[in-house]
Order: C-alpha cells, then sequence, then structure tokens
C-alpha cells in the first residue's frame, strides 16, 4: 500500500505537466497558421534527446523517479522521455510559432527552473553534477536554435529539410525502441546479465546511425530502394544478433514489422517534409 501511494505521488506531478504541455500545444498550434509545425516540434525533440544522450545516459547528471513503470532504468528513461519529449520540445515549438522575444524565453527557462527545484525538494528528481543554473543557460541557447532552425526551413534551405528529416526519422525510431525495449522485445548488450544502462547507451547509437541510411534512401523513388533497404537492415540486425549485441525475444515479426515500417515512414517523412504546406 505504501508502494501505490509512493508511485502516485512521484507520477503526478509528472503526468499533470505532460497533460498540460499536450493541450497547450493542440489548442495554441490549432490557431496557427503557421507551416512545418510536426517538422519543427520533432526537430527540437530530437535536438533535445540528443542533448540528454551523454548528460544522462553516458554521464549520469541527473536522474528521474517517476514511480510510473515498475523496472527501475525504464522508469528512469521515462522521466527523460517526458522532459524532452514532451516539456521542453513543445514550449521551443510554441515560442517560436509565435516568435517570442528574449524575455519569454528568459521567463520560459526561469519557470523550468523553479520547476527543476521543486522537483528536487519532492526527492522525484535527483541531480548529480548537473546544476538547475546549467538548465537556464542550456535551456536559452536552445530555445534560440529553435527560432534559427525554423526560420531556415521555412525557406526551404536543404540542410534544414535534410535535419528535419533526419531527427523526424531519428525520433521516431528511438522512441519505438523504448516502447520495444519496455515491451521486452528488444535488448542491445553482450551476455545475458548485462544491464540495462548498456541497452541504453547502445540503443541511441543504433538509432543515429540507422537514421542516416533512412535520410539517404528515401530520397530515392520507387520499390527497389524500399527493398533494399530493408533487406540491408535486417541483415545488420541478424549480424547484431549473432554477435550477442542485439538481443530479439519471441520471434522476427517484431524485426520484420519495426523494418518495414521505418523505410516506408522514411520515404512519407521525405515526401511530406519537402512539400509545400
Amino acid at each position: 500500500m505504501k508502494k501505490t501511494k509512493l508511485a502516485k505521488k512521484n507520477a503526478l506531478p509528472f503526468l499533470l505537466l505532460t497533460a498540460v504541455h499536450v493541450l497547450l500545444f493542440f489548442i495554441f498550434t490549432k490557431r496557427s497558421r503557421q507551416k512545418n509545425i510536426w517538422p519543427l516540434l520533432l526537430t527540437n525533440i530530437g535536438l533535445a534527446y540528443l542533448f540528454e544522450y551523454p548528460v544522462l545516459n553516458l554521464f549520469k547528471g541527473y536522474s528521474y523517479k517517476p514511480k510510473i513503470l515498475k523496472k527501475k532504468a525504464h522508469d528512469q528513461i521515462l522521466g527523460a522521455v517526458l522532459s524532452q519529449g514532451f516539456y521542453v520540445p513543445i514550449t521551443a515549438t510554441l515560442l517560436t510559432l509565435y516568435r517570442k522575444n528574449g524575455y519569454w524565453k528568459l521567463g520560459s527557462t526561469l519557470i523550468y527552473y523553479g520547476i527543476e527545484k521543486y522537483f528536487l525538494s519532492l526527492n522525484i528528481y535527483n541531480a548529480y553534477w548537473w546544476k538547475p543554473s546549467y538548465t537556464v543557460f542550456f535551456m536559452n541557447i536552445y530555445f534560440n536554435i529553435s527560432d534559427l532552425f525554423y526560420k531556415a526551413l521555412n525557406a526551404d534551405k536543404k540542410w534544414a529539410l535534410v535535419i528535419a528529416q533526419y531527427f523526424s526519422t531519428e525520433v521516431i525510431c528511438v522512441t519505438l525502441l523504448y516502447i520495444s525495449a519496455v515491451g521486452r522485445k528488444v535488448r542491445f548488450g553482450r551476455g545475458i546479465y548485462h544491464s540495462w544502462r548498456e541497452h541504453f547507451i547502445i540503443a541511441p547509437l543504433y538509432s543515429l546511425v540507422r537514421a542516416v541510411f533512412f535520410v539517404i534512401n528515401s530520397s530515392r523513388q520507387g520499390i527497389f530502394p524500399r527493398l533494399t533497404m530493408f533487406l540491408g537492415l535486417t541483415g545488420t540486425d541478424w549480424i547484431l544478433e549473432r554477435t550477442g549485441l542485439l538481443k530479439m525475444r519471441l520471434n522476427k515479426l517484431w524485426n520484420i514489422s519495426f523494418n518495414a515500417v521505418m523505410v516506408l515512414l522514411s520515404r512519407f517523412l521525405y515526401i511530406k517534409i519537402r512539400q509545400k504546406q
């Protein structure tokens, strides 16, 4: 009973913040007539994930304790997904879409500074070498990068289109991998008793590298490039499985479905991001 109460106490702030951010996003983007909203959001999520990878996955600057999932490693990453996949990217996207000035950006970072301090006081978030003041500094840079990128995206700059497609693909890939890991369908790492930390170091790299090939392949028309890409990905997974770096439970249906979906989705994103919205 105590554990159940503690879990609810920990989860509530995370879930409330998620609901508020998602609600604000849909309310304000519905009012906005701007184009490229989804590519901007997915790119902002991708940038946040990229930043989170060394700070959290590699060097454990902080940890989250939402107490939503049973396994501790999965639960900690879920906290990061909520923070870097919802809270900060949604705020950055809305600030960019509505062309808010530096005062709005500073005000937003101070709000997150306050939230971070509050989470620390509730003991649902631990900071090790990371400090809340770092959040204020880096978040302001992040908000300005979002503005600059959006201008380039709307101007159809080739590099911006490529980056938008790359991060959109990578975000979807790494999110599906996370869901699959929670469902015990896939796990990276050598040995039978390797830690989940090893998985969450390898899995993002796997997605980052794959996204490069998705972007390159998706510009080619026809079924042959799709088939070639699918066979190449499936063959690579087979090699990783043979070397012990990748473990897939039950049957190969997950692997086939995952690769097929990502190959088709990468082509879809290529077309959608490059067409006028």
